[in-house]
C-alpha cells in the first residue's frame, strides 16, 4: 500500500507511546504484521510505501538497496539555489539527542550521505523549492546537508533556519517510484504538496 502520511503523525511507535502509522496500518489491514520498508520523520508529510505481507517487504527491501526504489522529495529551502547540484557529506547522529551533525569522513561512526538537488521555483531571490533524490537513505540525511551547503529548510530550526511562521521543516516526499514486488511493473505515484506548505509559498 501506498499512502501519504500527514506531518505530525510518527513512522512508527517510539517511547512517547503516540499513535503511529503503523498502528493505524495493523487497525486498517485487520492484522498484527506491518512490513514498514521505508520512514519519514515525524514532521516530513507526503509517500510511503507499506508492505502487507513479510515476502513483499523483503522484495521492496532489496529494490531499496538496489536503488530501484526512488524517493524524490520537495522542499523549500532559505537561499536562491541557481542549479543543480550534487552533495556529499558524512554524518553522525547523536541518538540521545536526536540530532545530527557533519562530520570528517574518519571520524567513528561517521556515513556517507550523497543526494542530488535541483532548484524548481524561486520566491523574491530568498527562497527556492527544490527536489531531493536520495542516493543514501540516512537520518535527517536532507536536513542536515541542505543547512551544511548554507541552505537550510524553511521552518527547521533545529537544524539552522530562522524562526517563520512555519512550525515544520517544509519538507514533503513527493513522488516514489519501485517495482512491484510481485509483478514487477514500475510504479509510479506522486502527491501535492499538502495545505500548511501551499499556504506558507503563497504568502512568500
Amino acid at each position: 500500500m501506498v499512502l501519504s502520511k500527514p506531518a505530525g503523525l510518527l513512522s512508527q511507535g517510539e517511547s512517547t507511546g503516540d499513535f503511529n502509522l503503523v498502528d493505524w496500518c495493523r487497525e486498517y489491514f485487520g492484522r498484527n504484521y506491518v512490513g514498514l520498508v521505508h520512514r519519514l520523520d515525524r514532521n516530513t508529510s507526503g509517500l510511503m510505501v507499506v508492505a502487507k505481507r513479510s515476502k513483499s517487504a523483503e522484495r521492496l527491501t532489496e529494490a531499496l538497496k538496489k536503488g530501484q526504489l526512488v524517493r524524490i522529495y520537495q522542499a523549500l529551502l532559505h537561499g536562491n539555489l541557481s542549479a543543480p547540484q550534487e552533495w556529499i557529506h558524512f554524518l553522525k547522529k547523536n541518538e540521545a539527542t536526536n540530532t545530527v551533525t557533519v562530520v570528517r569522513g574518519d571520524s567513528p561512526g561517521s556515513k556517507e550521505a550523497r543526494l542530488k538537488v535541483k532548484p524548481l521555483k524561486h520566491y523574491r531571490s530568498a527562497f527556492t523549492l527544490a527536489e531531493f533524490e536520495l542516493d543514501t537513505g540516512r537520518s535527517h540525511q536532507i536536513r542536515v546537508q541542505a543547512s551544511a551547503s548554507n541552505f537550510p529548510l524553511a521552518g527547521d530550526s533545529k537544524y539552522g533556519a530562522p524562526k517563520s511562521a512555519l512550525t515544520r521543516p517544509a519538507l514533503h516526499s513527493a513522488r516514489i517510484r519501485f517495482p512491484h514486488p510481485m509483478t514487477k511493473e514500475m510504479i509510479e505515484l506522486t502527491d501535492e504538496l499538502p495545505a500548511d506548505l501551499t499556504k506558507f509559498i503563497a504568502s512568500l
